[in-house]
This record gives structure tokens, sequence and C-alpha cells, in this order.
């Protein structure tokens, strides 16, 4: 069971991590600053727990391959998706897609994301590959701006609302944020943005609450 994990420096890992040009192999920093060794270390838990007769398939069959880019946008990711997704090989049978902090950032137009996103999805589909999305990941308050909780929020109700009328499975961070859907402190690397650690650790445990059902049917099909 592969899961190609599709994204920018918060797939990556930045800044603790960069990941390798085959996403699998050892990629520079600490493997542990990414959200992908976290959420298969918890599937990898589950399985114990529920399946035990199954953990060592699992252990070699489970993979994450770790396609984040840092500084990647919504456009980016469909320029490379062909190469990155498409033709991996083995091909992969499902796909995290998270992305847009960088659209927002640059002021890129709320339609032509959401349509990048939505395209993102598709042509995963369409290929025979289950996509996984994630909403806008949270900042700092620190790091915020009025303006930018509006645009973020209001953009934020349009993509849950595109992912539960297609069935499609995707993460809020619930693990990652205050009371006022803020980022964390001890959750940021410093700059309010970039996560630390722990702040990956969260975001891995946020996807693993939403994909343990899909988890779940792998499990009932062998």
């Amino acid at each position: 069971m592969i899961f190609s994990c599709f994204g920018d420096s918060l797939t990556a890992g930045w800044p603790g991590y960069y990941p390798a040009s085959d996403g699998t192999s050892l990629g520079n920093g600490n493997s542990q600053s990414q959200y992908e060794y976290w959420l298969k270390k918890k599937c990898f838990e589950y399985i114990n727990e529920n399946a035990k007769e199954l953990y060592e398939k699992f252990t070699k069959e489970l993979v994450f391959v770790n396609k984040g880019i840092p500084g990647d946008t919504s456009t980016g990711l469909l320029s490379r998706i062909s190469e990155d997704v498409l033709s991996y090989k083995p091909k992969p049978n499902y796909c995290i897609i998270i992305i847009g902090t960088n659209d927002l950032g640059w002021s890129t137009s709320t339609d032509k994301i959401l349509n990048n996103i939505k395209e993102l999805h598709e042509i995963t589909r369409d290929f025979g590959i289950i996509s996984i999305g994630g909403l806008i990941p949270p900042i700092t308050k620190r790091s915020s701006s009025p303006k930018w909780d509006i645009i973020r929020s209001d953009f934020n109700e349009e993509l849950k609302q595109y992912f539960i009328e297609n069935n499609i499975v995707f993460t809020d961070y619930v693990y990652m944020t205050d009371e006022e859907d803020y980022l964390r402190p001890e959750n940021t690397s410093g700059d309010g943005v970039h996560f630390s650690v722990l702040g990956y650790k969260m975001m891995g445990y946020s996807l693993f609450d939403n994909i343990k059902t899909i988890l779940e049917v792998e499990i009932k099909k062998i």
C-alpha cells in the first residue's frame, strides 16, 4: 500500500528535513521533521494493536513517498503531477494532496487555487489513485492578520464543501490548533508558518485520524 505525499514545504518537512529525489531513501536532516514519519508510525501502531498477524506484511508494504518541494504552489503541483505521482513506480494507491499556503501568500485568486486543487484530485482519481485532501494549514496568531484569517477561513469552507460533496477524505489539523484555529506556538519552527518536529508529529496524527478508515478497509482486503 503506497501513499504518495504531494505538496509544498509542509509536506517536504521544511526546515528540519528535505526529502531525497526518489521520496523514499534517506533525505537531508531529521527524518522526524516530516508528517510522513509520524503518520507511518501511527499506522504501524494501529496495525500492531488491531491486526497483529498482518504487522510483518504491512511493515514491508506500507510506504509513504515524500514528494514535497518547498515554495511550491497548486500550479506547480499540476506541472509535476505526471512525473511525481502518475508515473511513479510502483504506482501509488493513495495520494495525499496538501497545498495552498504559498498560493494565498502570493495573492493568487482563491478561484484559481480552488480550481487547481479540484483538478489535482480529479487527475489523480481518473488515473485510479485515491486522493486524500487537506485544508489550508494553520499559522500562528502572531504571523497572521485579520485579512489572512478571513481569506483562509472562507477558502477552507469552500474546500471542505468540495471534499464532502466528492467523498474525499481530508484533514483539518485538529491536533495542531488552539481554540481560535491558530497554529499553537510549540508546533512552529519559529517563523509561525513552518512546523517544528512536534508540529509535524501533530500533523501526522491529525492525518491518521482521517485515514484510519482507509487502513481498516485495506486490512479487511487481506
